[in-house]
């Protein structure tokens, strides 16, 4: 049934934003347990009560239901688009298709709590862009602009979303896999990532900001004292939905044969930035259900290539179904 991912027609492309409005409208029209205020905040996510976002983001509340979700149905499709477009300039499947923006759009609409937006998410659409550079660092080492522009990226993503800063060894080792590296790689990736954050630590010094948003900053990396996330004992159909998504990640690991260099490189970039992912959620108390946003990503790269090179059909229609299971039981869950 979902052999249609392997297609690239007009059709196919013209698919993927499709898919992100029509997912993202039901959840319009069956919010379920998307009511702001709630558990963690802004439906099910946390960000400090201070800080340059928190105004904005909380803002959101008065406004329609369509509005707060308008942000997170536009950065998914975004991001799925940048996910493709990596991959077709890059052949990293081994075969064209626009498969990776079905798979991730399935994944984050499955997890039933990513349609409010949160500042993690316009944050994984740096991380994406990131990567982007670094696949184009990998035909030409030595253009310095792109490790630049990488880094960038990164120090972007991690004013958006702070505690991506643990994830910054993930980046590292993509480059150190990818590129055979000198000093200059080092540094210019080290001016890259500071150059945003320093351009906003000027700012918020000149209007007198600079000390209430280094605590804000800071506040973020306050360790758990429990490492099970409260998000997770709260919610065990989260719990059920996350070990889905390890179960197929490990099973797609163990299955994971692809001739093609780079793209070995870069499944072993992305793992990295898999289980850095995982140990941030489990050590950073401020972290919440946005993080797994995040965790799609690298998990988007290995199922794709999994649900491409599957045998049997079945399983891979299997797999998209237990996804849209998991995402009318999301919006159907308070509703009855």
């Amino acid at each position: 049934m979902f052999g249609f991912i392997r297609s690239i027609s007009f059709t196919a492309q013209l698919m993927v934003p499709v898919t992100g409005l029509i997912l993202f409208t039901i959840a319009w029209f069956f919010p379920g347990n998307l009511q702001p205020g709630t558990v963690y905040g802004n439906g099910f996510f946390y960000l400090p009560e201070n800080g340059w976002l928190y105004v904005l983001w909380t803002g959101m509340n008065g406004l329609p239901l369509w509005v707060q979700i308008a942000p997170s149905c536009l950065t998914a499709i975004l991001t799925a688009t940048q996910l493709v477009r990596n991959d077709l300039d890059n052949t990293l499947m081994g075969t064209r298709s626009y498969a990776m923006a079905f798979v991730f759009l399935f994944l984050v609409t499955s997890n039933g709590h990513f349609f409010l937006f949160h500042p993690a998410m316009l944050a994984g659409l740096f991380m994406v862009l990131s990567y982007r550079f670094l696949l184009d660092l990998y035909k030409d080492e030595n253009e310095y602009s792109l490790v630049f522009a990488m880094s960038f990226s990164w120090g972007v993503a991690i004013l958006l979303y702070p505690p991506i800063l643990l994830l910054f060894p993930a980046i590292l080792a993509g480059l150190l896999l990818m590129v055979t590296t000198n000093w200059r790689h080092w540094l210019v990736c080290l001016m890259g990532v500071a150059t945003p954050i320093l351009i906003a630590s000027v700012t918020w010094f000149l209007i007198g900001n600079l000390d209430y948003e280094i605590v804000t900053f800071l506040s973020w990396f306050e360790l758990r004292h429990v490492f099970i996330p409260a998000f997770i004992s709260r919610e065990p159909f989260i719990t059920a939905w996350l070990g889905l998504i390890l179960l197929i990640t490990v099973f797609g690991s163990w299955k994971y044969r692809n001739p093609k260099i780079q793209s070995r490189q870069l499944f072993q970039a992305n793992f990295v930035l898999f289980l850095s992912i995982l140990l941030m959620t489990v050590l950073l108390e401020r972290t919440s259900t946005e993080v797994l946003w995040l965790l799609v990503i690298p998990v988007t790269y290995l199922m794709t290539f999994w649900a491409l090179k599957v045998e049997k059909p079945w399983r891979r229609d299997l797999f998209f179904f237990s996804l849209l299971l998991f995402f009318a039981f999301f919006r159907i869950i308070r509703l009855v």
